[in-house]
């Protein structure tokens, strides 16, 4: 059974009550940590790119929002049809943890869009999950091209052991779409929904101020400076009778938000640069060079009256052609931009220990998730030429994608390796 349906030129597409179950109990599957989850960290026109995110409406049911954009879809005209129509079946499985191998319950459901607009839009759906409040779970995703047959896998975690989670919030936008990040933008109004209003009409906000160095490099020694958890400032806000509440942003930081004063669980929103999580200011890739100049070259450049001119100088000298020196501003930038999307906490994704390993040697061939680690390999299984980074996961109040890498000075080669094949006008990949 296939559910289909149009909704006109301008609107987007959602197919939430349109889902097709099929319930398979608690057959014995692949365990998710023993997948390859690469493809979550690849970005790519021509790769689906899908974006997720849960909430819980009810203690029986969740809710998975989910949305494309079709600069991604393959658009196709099948027989005697008159318009070329991009397809895509969203498959999910949904597991106890990582380590399980007991399927709990799976679906799917297609979509489909009619209307292929010059200018990208989103192709927006959800379908609720039969969880119950009390666990956390696991849920593997699969988008399909249907008309490329070029596929996407997303793992999310759906957190639901209290009523207090990051995921009893809806965040919408100023139309009351689904929101699909946990930052906002200068100024940016809000709308968040609250699903346990029965718990509390007041939600309480601590405001942080904070200044995040960037991670070093994986072979240095490094102890994280313990948090301060005392808040620059704090606020109340009165839930409406639709159990929803404004908000905006005032300043750069990040927000945690609780139903009690002194709860740990709850929603946290960051507020960035301007832009965010693209790179568009000096200030900021000026920044995010440090991992591939010297202390001396880094300074040269932040030091300049002119930023531009001394940070196109750095890369024209690498490539010693202009062309190439565009090429690799891209490629390089594109990193920082990707790391930010991947890997943002409560600091941006370019300056954590995922970050910079992504941004100096490319996506990596293989990724295994657990409950607790994140495992990243470079090169083949089994070639004792790969490289293999390990990262484990901070327990933090603010967010569940906190890693720290396990450094080692054994990457001290594989580090400078890579750093001198981008001075020397190369993109950096691990190849063995």
């Amino acid at each position: 059974m296939k559910l289909q349906q149009t909704l006109k030129h301008k609107i987007l597409f959602f197919a939430g009550a349109a889902l097709l179950l099929l319930l398979a109990g608690c057959t014995v599957n692949k365990a998710v940590s023993d997948s390859n989850l690469s493809e979550m960290y690849r970005s790519s026109d021509e790769f689906l790119e899908p974006d997720f995110i849960v909430y819980h409406r009810s203690n029986d049911s969740s809710t998975v929002f989910f949305r494309f954009n079709t600069k991604n879809l393959l658009y196709a005209r099948k027989l005697n049809a008159k318009n070329p129509t991009a397809r895509v079946r969203l498959g999910y499985r949904l597991y106890q943890d990582f380590e399980s191998n007991a399927l709990l319950d799976s679906g799917s459901v297609v979509l489909t869009d009619p209307v292929k607009t010059e200018i990208p839009k989103w192709v927006t759906g959800s379908f609720r999950i039969p969880v119950k409040r009390g666990n956390n779970y696991i849920l593997r995703l699969q988008a399909t091209d249907m008309n490329r047959g070029q596929h996407a896998h997303s793992v999310q975690p759906v957190l639901k052991e209290s009523v207090k989670g990051r995921h009893e919030y809806l965040l919408m936008d100023s139309v009351g779409r689904p929101l699909f990040r946990p930052y906002i933008g200068p100024g940016e109004r809000i709308t968040v929904q609250y699903s346990q209003a029965e718990q509390s009409r007041v939600i309480h906000g601590k405001f942080y101020n904070r200044s995040f160095p960037v991670a070093p490099p994986p072979f240095a020694a490094f102890t994280p400076k313990p948090f301060d958890y005392v808040p620059d400032s704090t606020f109340t806000m009165a839930l409406t009778d639709s159990a929803t509440f404004t908000f905006r942003s005032t300043q750069e930081g990040f927000f945690h938000l609780t139903i009690q004063e002194d709860d740990r669980d709850g929603l946290t929103l960051y507020r960035f640069d301007s832009g965010f999580p693209e790179v568009n200011t000096l200030s900021e890739m000026v920044s995010a060079l440090r991992f591939v100049t010297s202390k001396k070259e880094y300074f040269k450049i932040a030091d300049a009256p002119d930023q531009k001119v001394a940070m196109d100088a750095f890369w024209l000298s690498a490539s010693n052609n202009p062309d190439r020196a565009r090429e690799l501003i891209k490629a390089y930038f594109n990193r920082v931009q990707n790391a930010n999307l991947y890997f943002s906490s409560y600091k941006e994704g370019w300056k954590t220990d995922r970050g910079i390993i992504y941004i100096v040697f490319g996506p990596p061939n293989t990724v295994y998730k657990s409950n607790d680690s994140e495992s990243w390999l470079y090169g083949e299984e089994g070639n004792y030429l790969s490289v293999a980074f390990n990262f484990a996961r901070v327990k933090n109040p603010f967010t569940p994608n906190d890693f720290v890498l396990q450094r080692s000075p054994t990457y001290k080669t594989q580090w400078y390796r890579a750093v001198d094949a981008w001075r020397q006008g190369r993109v950096s990949t691990l190849d063995f």
